[in-house]
């Protein structure tokens, strides 16, 4: 058995199970039997591959096969750090199928995250795009499992990619047959069990490096096909998947496995740039499109949008950070779909609006969990008493005060109820019950259908729903010499609704520093999207009576700078 994860508690794993939230099958056998059903229709697109749902099928058996004659095995650990590719597809149900976990890193992720994840996680092997976007992830690979004894297999996807010796090549598997391949039962024996981690996320990150997220079968299948059930996902789907396929959001949330669940057909984009969304929704008549705000708005911006025919669009899904009201409410009348906003933690919940919503729910709320077995708290952040709470007796969905805000908690059938080998954070990130404590500020709307998003207790900045520790970022700039104190504080964005603000004080009090050499400094050791975006240079970072900068102050500060200065445009 894997180490170091928390199972569900005993007496709720039996309820979930009892009343059939959680079922005795794995996705990657709702897949094959949604295939066999539908062998012939096309079920993923990408630039100019396309495959029917056999031939995903079929190239997923022979991959797992390749796998185990490589020699991974149960639980083993793999770093996937893809783009939107189709390879990833067959890569991820293959691992589905011989129960090997992907560890899910986002391509821009670089040595300082990639180097500690893999380590924790013990990963044996590292599966990236070789050159994608001008960066050589070969050199990064290679520098991992240098330091890493335990990484044995390094492996490249994507077709015309040169591949280094040492390196297995995922499309050169996949084309290449292998014994066993056409006996329907071999792999049966290599399924894991339904209550076996399938999968680790990354978190948001708020105090350093990413914390490592597992999750089970059982509830990494209810939350992907509750979800899109909600969304009227069907036969006639098709998904984009546009944002990176690391996200919950993207993946499972509804995600691919939502949309494969119903039969639909998922498209696969490695562009994020909104004249090419416009032609694949023309090309590939899209219906569904999970998307962050900052590409809500871009489209919304667009001026050239008529050109195309986006008539097929039914649903955005808004997720990765809250989209304003003035912006959501655009959004039917200007693109013709229908807004589903959505609000999700790679931890578990997930809640969002529904279609039969009204305007003001789904403009100003994130709408509530998709399970009727979810559980959930908003309790004052500083005594712990319960402001209003869900309830599960048959006469109401909750009970308590609305409108007053606290930090919302959660329970349930697919949030998870520990980090991975990270036992001293457990404690602090759940309760003893099990909540776990998101961190986030809400309240219930007024009309009792919705909760309202309101802040983070979290030292966290959401960069166009990018989360990330800050303190990881000023750790690093303060190995700079120069640098005295360092404080990253999130500043007001109009498109990504965050920015990162870095104030400084310097080692010499007639020194000074630019951004450009900030940036020059940060480069290469952390995702580009963790850089910061303005630089405030003071004698002094304001401190607590026990030496801790005042963030809420330097926030406050960098709100009003920006403020006055929005004024003299």
């Amino acid at each position: 058995m894997l180490q170091h994860w928390t199972a569900y508690r005993p007496e709720l794993a039996k309820l979930y199970d009892e009343r059939g939230y959680w079922k005795k099958e794995l996705f990657s056998q709702v897949f094959d039997s949604i295939a066999e059903r539908f062998w012939d229709r096309e079920a993923l697109v990408g630039g100019e591959q396309r495959f029917t749902y056999g031939e995903l099928k079929k190239g997923s058996d022979r991959l797992a096969l390749h796998f185990l004659k490589m020699g991974l095995k149960h639980e083993d650990r793999i770093v996937i750090q893809l783009t939107n590719i189709p390879e990833f597809v067959f890569i991820y149900l293959a691992l589905q199928k011989i129960g090997v976990i992907p560890v899910m890193c986002l391509p821009q992720h670089r040595y300082t995250e990639i180097s500690q994840i893999a380590a924790k996680a013990k990963a044996i092997g590292y599966i990236i795009p070789g050159l994608a976007k001008k960066y050589n992830y070969v050199e990064l690979v290679d520098q991992i499992a240098a330091e890493l004894p335990y990484m044995k297999h390094k492996m490249i996807a994507g077709v015309n990619q040169e591949i280094p010796a040492g390196y297995s090549y995922i499309n050169e598997l996949l084309d290449t047959p292998i014994e066993g391949e056409d006996d329907p039962d071999l792999l049966k024996k290599y399924l894991p069990d339904p209550h076996d981690v399938c999968i680790i996320l990354l978190s948001g990150g708020t105090t350093g490096i990413p914390k490592l997220i597992p999750r089970e079968y059982n509830a990494y299948r209810y939350v992907a096909e509750e979800s899109s059930r909600e969304l009227g996902y069907n036969m006639y789907t098709v998904q984009l998947a546009v944002a990176p396929v690391a996200h919950n959001m993207v993946l499972a949330a509804p995600g691919i496995q939502g949309a494969f669940t119903f039969g639909g057909k998922v498209i696969m984009s490695t562009s994020p740039r909104t004249e090419d969304i416009c032609k694949l929704i023309e090309k590939e008549r899209i219906t569904h499109i999970p998307m962050v705000p900052a590409m809500v708005i871009n489209m919304l911006n667009f001026e050239e949008r008529s050109k195309y025919d986006l008539s097929s669009w039914e649903i955005v899904i808004n997720g990765g950070s809250k989209i304003e009201p003035t912006v959501a409410a655009r959004v039917y009348p200007e693109l013709g779909c229908r807004l589903i906003s959505q609000f999700g933690m790679s931890e578990g919940t997930i809640t969002q609006t529904s279609l039969f919503d009204d305007e003001e729910v789904i403009y100003n709320t994130i709408g509530l969990p998709v399970s009727p077995a979810d559980e959930w708290k908003i309790v004052d952040k500083d005594n712990g008493a319960v402001i209003a709470e869900s309830v599960h007796d048959g006469t109401a969905r909750w009970r308590g005060e609305a409108e007053r805000p606290g930090e919302i908690i959660f329970r349930g059938p697919y949030t998870i109820r520990g980090y991975y080998d990270a036992p001293d954070h457990n404690a602090k990130a759940f309760t003893e019950d099990g909540f776990y404590r998101s961190g986030d500020l809400a309240a219930m709307h007024k009309s009792g259908k919705g909760f309202v998003i309101m802040g983070r207790i979290k030292d966290a900045i959401n960069r166009g729903g990018e989360k990330f520790s800050c303190e990881e970022v000023e750790n690093l700039v303060l190995k700079h010499e120069r640098i005295h104190d360092a404080a990253l504080v999130p500043m007001p964005d109009p498109i990504l609704g965050e920015k990162a603000c870095l104030f400084v004080s310097m080692r010499d009090p007639g020194d000074s520093i630019t951004l450009e050499e900030i940036v020059k400094f940060l480069e290469g050791k952390l995702a580009k999207f963790k850089l910061p975006e303005r630089l405030e240079i003071r004698d002094d970072l304001p401190q607590t009576n026990i030496g801790k900068v005042k963030k809420d102050e330097l926030r406050a500060e960098i709100y009003a700078i920006m403020a006055e200065e929005n004024k003299k445009k």
